[in-house]
């Protein structure tokens, strides 16, 4: 969960319709240091079908270094997606491309997705640098 004092801002979005395999739902252009804290998606719609899993990218770079780490959603309920472990890549650098991508399309709309964006984390200073 993110610690909302750190939170720098969110990357968030909807499609109404069926989701297709690649179709972007959200991008952004890094204007600051930061983290990907936490992913959280959903469905707002009941009656799809398949499997969908959502992607989230640093630069075209995934970041699960293990795909099924990824949130899905299989079958037909709405509600929220299904596994989504935390990140283990999460450092936005200034300039970095950050989109949600559907990895995978089932049969779903009004699929949603929300990522987190903190400030990195931080280094104590060393007491060799004092």
């Amino acid at each position: 969960m993110a610690d909302p004092v750190h939170i720098q801002g969110f990357l968030s979005g909807y499609v109404s319709t069926n989701v297709s395999g690649g179709q972007v739902i959200a991008a952004m252009i890094a204007v600051s240091d930061g983290q990907i804290r936490s992913v959280a998606c959903g469905v707002s719609a009941s009656g799809g079908s398949g499997t969908t899993i959502i992607d989230v990218q640093i630069n075209n770079q995934s970041l699960w270094t293990d795909p099924a780490n990824r949130p899905t959603n299989t079958g037909g309920a709405a509600g929220r997606f299904t596994g989504g472990r935390l990140p283990n890549r999460r450092a936005v650098r200034i300039g970095d491309i950050v989109k949600i991508v559907v990895a995978a399309a089932g049969n779903h709309s009004g699929v949603v997705a929300t990522v987190a964006l903190e400030e990195p984390q931080r280094q104590p200073p060393s007491p060799l640098s004092s």
